[in-house]
């Protein structure tokens, strides 16, 4: 259905456009697009300039691609969707970068950290009294997927013997042959995604807190904080994600052809479950200190950092270390171990896609 494809392009495109407009939010506050600042240039007017043209530009590009994509999906079918969604990421990234050259410009030209005192804070009571998991919302994605799983083999033995496996637009455009695989495929999707971001809620944990050395005690509570919001919030991601992958295991064993209206069901939850994420993503630094100031800044790390979200240090031994932008974890590209372990794995999650397809056929 061209009116459900038009529907799904301008929702994606308005998701990606909230997650992109965020992006100066969603860093530690001392780093700005990827720049590490002290804390008098936090709000310097480079990087407030930088900010509104970054967000002018990611409004403008969110509303081409939306006018464009509607037209070019009436026009063409839904097929250009992807390519629509690939162009806001490269220009995404693309505008992050260009505000990364300017700040960086800026802050070598004008000397920022000239003086400033620099420093690194640690919160050793984060492995003596780590703060803790909420075991209990593991239920909830569970509960999910097992439901899933009852409701296709209840169903499973009136399936016909093809199955709808892929929908463009809504309406079903591949079929294949009834069998556990092609009943189940999605179930079992639905049951990696659980694993992956419930793992990484409990990973989130773990990680080590980037304290701030101006404000140490302040920021060491407000990792704790954002650490219990941020493995809840994965969780809840995880089963929002699995009632949207309900909705298209339903559709295919409903084995109708136009299944357009269960497509809102699928994106919806989902959309609903990242907005989330970002909310807590981008409140991980409310808590002001109560006036708390060390006069030390964070140490000058750019160097180890390329186009502001690679790292490479060949003299950390750590195989992963926080972002600079979003939230999680990015491999260290100058441990020659992490890189080809994180390369392995990724060639055999493309591969497994890849096969995925033939496995349920």
């Amino acid at each position: 259905m061209t009116t459900t494809g038009v529907v799904a392009h301008l929702v994606l495109v308005a998701l990606l456009g909230y997650l992109a407009w965020l992006t100066p939010v969603l860093s530690a506050r001392s780093v700005r697009f990827g720049v590490r600042v002290p804390d008098d240039r936090i709000e310097d007017p480079v990087v407030r300039r930088e900010t509104t043209r970054f967000r002018t530009g990611v409004l403008a590009t969110a509303g081409v691609l939306a006018a464009a994509g509607t037209g070019l999906i009436l026009a063409a079918g839904i097929a250009v969707l992807p390519a629509a969604m690939l162009a806001m990421l490269v220009v995404w990234y693309l505008l992050y970068l260009r505000a990364n050259r300017v700040i960086t410009a800026a802050k070598r030209d004008q000397d920022w950290y000239a003086g400033v005192r620099q420093g690194v804070a640690v919160d050793t009571s984060l492995r003596n009294d780590p703060p803790r998991f909420p075991w209990a919302w593991l239920l909830l994605p569970v509960l999910v997927v097992a439901a899933t799983v009852v409701v296709g083999v209840l169903r499973y033995p009136d399936l016909p013997d093809r199955l709808p496996v892929h929908f463009s637009g809504g309406t079903a455009d591949r079929f294949a042959a009834k069998s556990v695989g092609s009943a189940f495929g999605i179930v079992f999707v639905q049951a990696a995604l659980t694993v992956i971001l419930c793992v990484s809620g409990v990973l989130a944990f773990r990680g080590p807190a980037d304290v701030d050395p101006a404000r140490p005690s302040a920021s060491a509570r407000a990792h704790r904080k954002f650490v219990s919001r941020l493995g809840t919030a994965l969780v809840g991601l995880a089963t929002l994600i699995d009632l949207g992958l309900f909705a298209a295991a339903w559709a295919t064993w409903a084995a109708r052809p136009d299944a357009g209206l269960l497509l809102p069901l699928t994106i919806g939850p989902v959309a609903v479950g990242v907005a989330l994420l970002v909310v807590v993503v981008a409140r991980r630094d409310r808590d002001g200190g109560s006036g708390e100031h060390t006069g030390l800044s964070h140490r000058d790390d750019d160097g180890n950092w390329i186009g502001g979200v690679l790292y490479r240090n060949a003299d950390d031994p750590s195989w992963f270390v926080a972002r600079r932008f979003g939230v999680g974890w990015t491999v260290n590209i100058g441990n020659p171990v992490a890189l080809v372990t994180c390369l392995g794995l990724t060639a055999a999650v493309v591969l497994l896609g890849l096969f995925l397809p033939f496995i349920i056929r």
